[in-house]
C-alpha cells in the first residue's frame, strides 16, 4: 500500500517538473520565445555539464533569492568555460567565492559617497579677527 502511494507521488512529482521546466513540448510561445527557451535550456545544459549537484543545489537557491546575482554567476562560468579556465566541474565551495566576489563587486559598484560642503551662513568665514579673546 505504501509502495502504491509512494509510486503515485513521485509520478505526481515528476509531471509537476516536466511541466515546470518546459520539456511537455506541447507549449509555444511564438519564434521569439521559443528562442529565448532554447537559449536558457542550453545555458541549463551547461551549467548541469559544469556543476556538482551541490554548487547547482547552490546557485539555484540564491537564484529564489536574487536572480540577478545567480545570473551574473552563470555569464561569469560561461566565459570561464569558453576561454578554457574550467578543467574540471565547479563545486560548492567555488561557487560560494564565487558569489561572494559578485556581491562585492555589486557593493562596489553601489557604494555612494557622501560629501558635506560646510558652509559659513553668515559670510564672516573668511574673516580671522575674532574678538572673543580680546
Amino acid at each position: 500500500m505504501e509502495d502504491e502511494e509512494l509510486k503515485a507521488i513521485r509520478a505526481a512529482r515528476l509531471q509537476e517538473l516536466r511541466q515546470n521546466s518546459g520539456h511537455n513540448g506541447n507549449s509555444s510561445n511564438g519564434p521569439s520565445g521559443s528562442n529565448g527557451s532554447n537559449q536558457n535550456d542550453a545555458a541549463q545544459m551547461m551549467m548541469t555539464q559544469l556543476l556538482e549537484p551541490e554548487a547547482k543545489e547552490r546557485l539555484a537557491r540564491v537564484k529564489l533569492v536574487k536572480p540577478e546575482r545567480a545570473d551574473a554567476v552563470m555569464k561569469y562560468l560561461m566565459q570561464l568555460y569558453q576561454s578554457g579556465a574550467i578543467k574540471r566541474k565547479v563545486n560548492e565551495d567555488q561557487i560560494v567565492d564565487i558569489l561572494e566576489k559578485v556581491a562585492s563587486d555589486e557593493r562596489k559598484q553601489n557604494d555612494t559617497e557622501i560629501v558635506f560642503d560646510r558652509r559659513d551662513k553668515s559670510g564672516e568665514g573668511d574673516v580671522e579677527d575674532d574678538d572673543f579673546f580680546d
